[in-house]
């Protein structure tokens, strides 16, 4: 198994980057991943009132896949994620689905102790890791890691956990693969702009699916679900990319017609805000899943 640390990390998904490991289809990884803002909150002292010097979303890599070419695709299967023993959650002034009541910065830092995360000294509850940030770079300009788009990102998406395939497009030689942004817990939505933000570790197998092009990612989660994904700053956009591509991928898997696609979509699907934290100013991300079982 190769193992990256997090002194390898890029704060873009970018063909610019040189790879800083490469590795045969197949191959497991173990990324040693930052959170959000790159270490440097570590008390509640520390607060979101300034930039980060270098920006936020780091992402561990870039991984060169051998042989992965434009048209391909990867399957990145996610078979552990190991979070640091504490994070952090953080409120910033005017940021958020609340903006017009936060109306100051606010850090709490949280301990980890065997999967129990313990909010306050009557508050607990247990810990649910998923990876915001999952991608490969784009054919074109590279796109900044705190961003989402057909080429992955930051998808904030918690069906991207423990079990879960990755499916996501090979647009450049190699793919140049970055996971990042690990967060202990985020409800659906991140209102706030800020998830339960820690260090991780996380361990991926990644295969190349020769010849399989997709225009976006999409997720087969461990228990057998089909999930696509959407993201646009307008809410409406969003949610509808998200559904095409379910609609799309029915057609696909099962010899559908549209109508008998959306029909199936509209019975059986589930449709869910991942992210919305900024409408309008920055993307909502979405999904929809479907438990392909349920067809007989």
């Amino acid at each position: 198994m190769h193992r990256l640390t997090r002194d390898h990390i890029v704060y873009s998904l970018d063909k610019a980057h040189p790879p800083v490991l490469t590795i045969d289809p197949g191959e497991t990884v173990c990324l040693e991943t930052y959170d959000a803002r790159t270490g440097t909150i570590q008390s509640d002292a520390d607060l979101l009132d300034h930039p980060h010097p270098k920006g936020a979303n780091p992402a561990t890599g870039p991984i060169f896949v051998r042989g992965a070419a434009p048209g391909d695709s990867l399957a990145v299967t996610i078979l552990k994620i190991d979070l640091a023993d504490r994070g952090f959650l953080a409120i910033k002034k005017g940021v958020g689905l609340l903006a017009h009541r936060a109306d100051r910065y606010a850090t709490k830092m949280i301990a980890i102790r065997d999967g129990i995360a313990h909010f306050n000294d009557r508050i607990r509850f247990p810990v649910r890791p998923m990876i915001g940030v999952i991608g490969t770079a784009p054919a074109g300009a590279g796109l900044h890691t705190g961003h989402p788009g057909p080429h992955g990102g930051n998808m904030d998406n918690n069906e991207i956990k423990v079990g879960a395939r990755v499916h996501l497009p090979v647009a450049v030689p190699g793919a140049l693969l970055g996971i990042g942004d690990v967060h202990a817990s985020m409800g659906d939505g991140e209102i706030s702009m800020i998830g339960f933000e820690i260090c991780a570790e996380v361990t991926a197998r990644v295969d190349l699916l020769r010849g399989e092009t997709i225009p976006r990612p999409w997720i087969e989660t461990a228990d057998g679900r089909w999930v696509t994904t959407g993201d646009d700053p307008d809410p409406e956009a969003a949610m509808r990319i998200a559904c095409d591509e379910m609609v799309t991928l029915l057609q696909r898997r099962f010899g559908l017609s549209f109508e008998d696609a959306y029909m199936l979509v509209t019975a059986r699907g589930d449709l869910t805000i991942c992210q919305a934290c900024q409408p309008g100013s920055f993307p909502v991300t979405t999904r929809v899943s479907f438990d392909p079982t349920c067809v007989t």
